[in-house]
């Protein structure tokens, strides 16, 4: 699907060309697409559609022609069901739902499904909900099971071998307790589920004894309930027998005798490790978006002030900040290339000498391969954007004979980066220094844990920083 979006021609639509795109909108893009759920994404007023890999699965026939529909379009025959859902979501709710039917239509039929899915807000720059993020996962065929037990449990009394055969085929974890809680069934598929190789071995156990904690206490609970005739649930951990933890929903329920009492107890468990996963990762989602936005937003603002504070008037002020932001939104390009783990120098240069490089690139830039952190990426970017500025108003690059070399290298263990201007007008030692200038000796150096200083030497400009590579 990454493939997919970046060819697929957004500018004729309501998103336009995704080097328009918001960064919330990247940034969402990007997680989705690297995640391993089934995800969908609605952005803007019109609603517009984009998924990743796992969802396309769940698209049937509709895949790929439905990439940038607007939604009701896209799942009309649902849309009276899940369009209050939507607008309620939009309105800044987070829904989640659990075994939700739907009548779809999706390979050229209609067919009955069911769905667990949540339903997030996203949120832009400006902290106004902008798009839906939606973790789906189809529970059709656990539905399907549910339906084949019930009606399995039903007919107990008229067909033993047909309730094993119904049972085997289940992958719901089925167990019929004495009243005690002991352990005196346990269906075929439930053997395969909890990883049992011999039921022999835990025939006649404590069924609450295969929680622990919170989970103990919540079995020891239910089983009360449903000796007193009263169905109970309740969600928790517990290990299968070859010690893998997995996240249950439990049913707990009571088997009535002849005399309406109950004789047994049913425990019917549903690994649904999978739906707490998902739940997890929309939580750490929703937090990592939170502290990207946060981090890109204060260093937006401190580039805005300090541009302000030192401008002589607004019409600078506008074209110093412009071009500042558009500096550090390149490099954020590549940091959501890299899902923000790390960039490389190179690309980090070339992005940002890309600008001022003209047909016979006067900029020369060589260096190893080197990884730089997120930090680290936007603070060189910024650099080299004030040094580009500088060399193209006054230096090397503001004739047509000068030239800038741009080299790194790891030292002794050391980073070290050299920006050397040559072949431009003679360098006079400016009287007043301005941000950029604090910006590249200070603030960048800091990123590295080293110095920066800028050499204003008679034959150019100068500009030496070392320090170290946290990724190197």
């Amino acid at each position: 699907m990454s493939d997919l979006i970046e060819r697929f021609d957004w500018s004729v639509g309501p998103l336009g060309s995704p080097s328009t795109w918001p960064q919330s909108l990247r940034t969402v893009v990007d997680v989705m697409l690297h995640a391993g759920n089934a995800m969908c994404l609605l952005w803007g007023p019109e609603r517009i559609f984009l998924y990743n890999d796992r969802y396309a699965a769940i698209l049937g026939t509709q895949h790929p022609y439905v990439l940038g529909m607007p939604i009701q379009k896209v799942w009309s025959d649902v849309w009276v069901d899940i369009e209050p859902l939507v607008a309620r979501t939009f309105a800044g709710e987070t829904l989640t739902f659990r075994d939700t039917p739907l009548l779809m239509t999706r390979n050229g039929h209609a067919e009955d499904t069911w769905w667990t899915f949540a339903y997030s807000p996203v949120r832009d720059e400006t902290g106004a909900v902008a798009g839906l993020l939606n973790i789906a996962n189809e529970t059709t065929a656990q539905i399907a099971a549910q339906d084949g037990r019930d009606e399995a449990v039903a007919r107990l009394g008229e067909s033993k071998e047909f309730l094993r055969s119904v049972l085997a085929s289940s992958n719901d974890c089925i167990k019929v307790l004495d009243l005690d809680a002991n352990l005196v069934f346990m269906s075929e598929g439930g053997q395969k589920v909890m990883e049992v190789s011999d039921f022999n071995d835990i025939d006649g156990c404590p069924w609450p004894d295969f929680w622990q904690g919170e989970g103990n206490a919540a079995a020891k609970a239910a089983v009360a309930s449903a000796r007193s005739g009263v169905p109970a649930s309740f969600l928790g951990y517990a290990n299968t027998m070859k010690g893998n933890r997995r996240y249950w929903d439990v049913q707990v329920s009571p088997i009535f005798g002849a005399d309406g009492k109950p004789e047994r107890i049913l425990s019917v468990s549903r690994d649904v490790s999978a739906l707490k996963e998902s739940e997890e990762a929309r939580a750490v989602l929703n937090q990592e978006l939170s502290h990207r936005m946060k981090n890109l937003l204060a260093m937006v603002q401190a580039i805005t002030a300090q541009t302000l504070r030192q401008a002589t008037d607004m019409e600078e002020a506008r074209e110093a900040v412009f071009t500042r932001i558009s500096a550090l939104a390149r490099a954020q390009d590549l940091l959501v290339r890299s899902s923000f783990e790390e960039a490389d120098i190179g690309e980090v240069v070339e992005a940002s000498i890309a600008p001022h490089q003209a047909g016979d690139r006067r900029i020369d830039a060589s260096g190893p391969p080197l990884g730089l952190n997120a930090q680290q990426a936007l603070g060189l970017s910024l650099a080299i954007h004030e040094l580009a500025t500088n060399a193209a108003k006054y230096g090397a690059l503001s004739n047509d004979t000068g030239r800038v070399a741009v080299c790194w290298d790891i030292v002794d263990g050391v980073f070290a980066f050299h920006w050397i201007e040559t072949g431009g007008p003679s360098v006079v030692m400016p009287g007043r220094r301005g941000f950029g200038s604090r910006l590249i000796e200070r603030i960048v150096a800091g990123y590295f844990q080293g110095e920066g200083r800028i050499h204003f030497d008679h034959q150019g400009i100068r500009f030496i920083l070392t320090g170290v590579s946290q990724r190197a």
